[in-house]
């Protein structure tokens, strides 16, 4: 219990970091921070599950491309602004939030619950601080906990973290190119060109 304790107030320490912190460090922030994680848990990482990575990216984009067949699902979209989408989906995404989330959600704090008292606790106790961890957003609580439990699904069945973190980039960095597309050729409502 006493590494449980240790990784979690890492994590505190890291969120509060993100939160305050200068925003230029969260690139690095996210991978130190992980791999001292890794470091104080003893715990192995494994990388396996290359084709459920493949799919989950696959089922994502396909998802994306159904989402902007929708004219609600192109306004909601179309809805955020972001300065450099393309370095934030690219750089920003993976080493300022998803590389750290998900070694300590799906990689060391499931593998440290799931040892102690199976799979099915390590889901949903990490799914449940996952959507925590997106507080003081109420209305993202809910999405990130469901979220979080389909996450730590992917990691029990693929054996590793790579298709979470796949599965997490995707949705949120697609997310950003999605959006930036959208606002940049103006096809918000009818799938056309605004005439605005």
């Amino acid at each position: 219990m006493p590494t449980i304790a240790v990784v979690l107030l890492i994590m505190a320490a890291v969120r509060v970091w993100n939160h305050r912190g200068p925003a230029r460090a969260q690139p690095f922030t996210g991978p130190l921070a992980a791999a001292l994680l890794v470091a104080v848990s003893g715990v192995t990482l494994s990388v396996q599950g290359w084709g459920y990575a493949l799919g989950a990216a696959l089922l994502m984009t396909a998802g994306y491309g159904i989402v902007l067949l929708v004219p609600a699902g192109r306004r909601a979209l179309a809805a955020r602004s972001y300065d450099n989408p393309v370095r934030r989906a690219l750089i920003g995404v993976p080493l300022a939030t998803v590389i750290f989330e998900e070694v300590a959600f799906r990689g060391v704090l499931w593998a440290l619950i799931a040892d102690g008292h199976g799979a099915g606790w390590a889901t949903a106790i990490t799914a449940i601080l996952f959507g925590l961890w997106h507080l003081p957003d109420r209305g993202e609580v809910a999405f990130t906990t469901l979220a979080g439990v389909l996450l730590s699904i992917l990691r029990a069945v693929s054996g590793g973290v790579l298709a979470p973190f796949v599965l997490h980039w995707t949705a949120n960095g697609l997310g950003i190119l999605a959006s930036a597309w959208l606002r940049r050729s103006g096809r918000r409502d009818s799938g056309g060109p605004d005439k605005s």
